[in-house]
């Protein structure tokens, strides 16, 4: 029975995702967004995450009856091929409860309209070096002047810090509001959710590579704790999205970004634009690595500084267990129809780069930035 739930819902999300507009119509509004964002504040009452106990009493509960089954089989209280047909019905049965659940919390997201159909624009798609080294070098002059805002210096010696995470809640949340309202999201993105919480394993989940993730059974946004400065700001804005319904990994990297464009705190707005710019320049080091190497030449040594202590951080996350992170991510992604898995983070360069055709390069700028003739000359990095 449980095993039919779990691929009904299944079917229920394939027909859904080739009815996109059907998928907005019944998840953007009524029961369900209400329950997941009730479920959200509830579990944020919790000082800890509760994801980290559910998943410990899954496993536990199956290791407690495994053992129960091999002991009844010791003891000859029962056979081995009854045991085995016990336990894979129980097994079969927890797996489709989980399965509905996952689709009807999480999956479904998965086939509402992508964040591009939302802002009314067209994915850019490929994009030549002279049209993306020109953004990729306003991308690091908008951190430079950040970065001096911050410290008052090019290099004030040591990690750029971020703020404390309610503060950073705060800024985000407030933040919401205003890209909501500027490129017409829906309203309920709006609303408070369950404030981002710590892993409590974070030395265990560092090592697979995760900085933070959604999880749909609990509704908490959750992020490795020790993450650096130059980190945590825009990752808590990526997992925030999640929990207002926007599943795409891309669509989060560009409202991560969007928010904390608009936050007032410049450490959150250095976040952001440190993370525009290593996507950015990750696309201009593919089609001409020298012309990337210029632009990122061109970095304050603070900012170059901060960008270090980024991959000192992730050195912790090589090897196997790395691999298997990935591998984890990338079938779950597949498994939701996202047939580029974890590829599609890099999506967000190219709606950047649409944004930018769209509505110029001051959709990509601080606010209250204004564009000047410098960032024109992607030969000279844009930079002064």
């Amino acid at each position: 029975m449980a095993l039919g739930v779990g691929a009904a819902a299944v079917i229920l999300f394939r027909v859904l995702q080739d009815r996109p507009d059907l998928a907005e119509a019944a998840l953007s509004q009524g029961i369900l967004p209400a329950f997941v964002r009730s479920l959200s504040l509830v579990t944020g009452l919790v000082p800890f995450a509760v994801a980290e106990l559910v998943v410990l009493g899954v496993v536990g509960l199956g290791v407690v009856g495994l053992v129960r089954g091999v002991r009844e089989v010791r003891r000859g209280a029962d056979r081995w091929p009854r045991a085995a047909l016990r336990g894979g019905l129980r097994l079969g049965h927890d797996v489709g409860i989980l399965v509905a659940l996952l689709v009807v919390l999480w999956g479904l997201q998965h086939a509402r309209p992508g964040l591009e159909h939302r802002l009314g624009i067209e994915v850019a798609g490929q994009a030549d070096v002279e049209e993306l080294a020109p953004l990729a070098a306003a991308a690091v002059r908008s951190a430079n002047e950040l970065y001096l805002e911050i410290h008052g210096t090019r290099d004030a010696g040591t990690p750029t810090a971020a703020p404390q995470r309610d503060e950073i809640h705060g800024e985000l949340d407030r933040a919401w509001e205003e890209v909501v309202a500027r490129y017409r999201l829906p309203p309920r993105a709006t609303l408070s959710h369950g404030p981002p919480k710590p892993f409590l394993l974070t030395p265990v989940v560092r090592r697979f590579g995760v900085a933070g993730m959604y999880f749909p059974f609990t509704g908490e946004a959750l992020l490795l704790s020790d993450l650096p400065g130059v980190l945590m700001p825009k990752e808590m804005a990526h997992e925030m999205a999640h929990q207002r319904g926007f599943a795409s990994e891309s669509d989060a990297n560009v409202l991560a970004f969007l928010v904390t464009r608009e936050a007032h705190d410049s450490r959150i707005r250095y976040a952001g634009y440190v993370f525009l710019q290593r996507q950015l320049l990750g696309a201009v080091a593919h089609l001409d690595p020298e012309r990337a190497q210029a632009i990122a030449a061109g970095r304050h040594p603070g900012v170059t500084r901060d960008l270090e202590d980024r991959n000192r951080y992730w050195e912790a996350a090589r090897g196997w267990t790395r691999q298997v992170g990935v591998g984890l991510n990338h079938a779950m992604l597949r498994a939701h129809g996202v047939p580029d898995g974890i590829a599609s983070y890099q999506g967000s360069t190219w709606v950047f780069v649409a944004l930018a055709r769209q509505e110029g390069l001051q959709a990509l700028l601080p606010p209250g930035a204004v564009a000047d003739s410098a960032v024109a000359h992607p030969e000279t990095g844009g930079l002064p």
